[in-house]
């Protein structure tokens, strides 16, 4: 409001009304967009989150079937439950530390390790075509709208 010439000037209700209708209609569309872009960055942090937790727990594997240590190697694979589930040696166990940043924000992991496959991921009626295994790494969390996700990750290994 200011004073001039000793006359008043300031907003008329109609024009205050106006201003107030026109921000009852802009806000909402705008806070759902903002609302929206909130939930996707979220879900953008939880997909990258996910790829570094399979990455760990893989390249874990990887580097224990390389391992000159006699309980580890590719024959470790043979009995999945020992190897992911033996309370002080087990995967589980020795990740656990590592995991728990992950654990903490809700995300969580399951790793399977298939039978014995040939080249093509099948079992072949040839047992020395049978030199792979299937590894698969799955990443669960929930998702900014409150809906499961699950990234499933695999990879294939041999001891040659």
């Amino acid at each position: 409001m200011t004073r001039r010439f000793g006359i008043v000037h300031g907003f008329t209700l109609i024009e205050v009304v106006i201003a107030v209708v026109v921000l009852a209609i802009a806000v909402p569309p705008t806070l759902n967009l903002m609302d929206s872009a909130s939930a996707g960055r979220v879900n953008a942090i939880n997909v990258t989150r996910a790829a570094c937790l399979s990455t760990l727990v893989l390249e874990t594997v990887i580097a224990d079937m390389a391992s000159a240590d006699p309980a580890l190697g590719f024959s470790a694979l043979d009995d999945p439950s020992v190897y992911l589930e033996s309370p002080t040696n087990g995967l589980y166990a020795r990740l656990a530390a590592l995991t728990a940043p992950y654990s903490r924000v809700g995300i969580t992991y399951t790793l399977e390790i298939g039978p014995l496959v040939a080249s093509d991921g099948m079992v072949s009626d040839n047992t020395g075509e049978n030199v792979f295994r299937m590894i698969a790494v799955n990443i669960k969390f929930v998702s900014a709208n409150s809906s499961p996700f699950v990234m499933p990750v695999s990879i294939m290994v041999s001891e040659l």
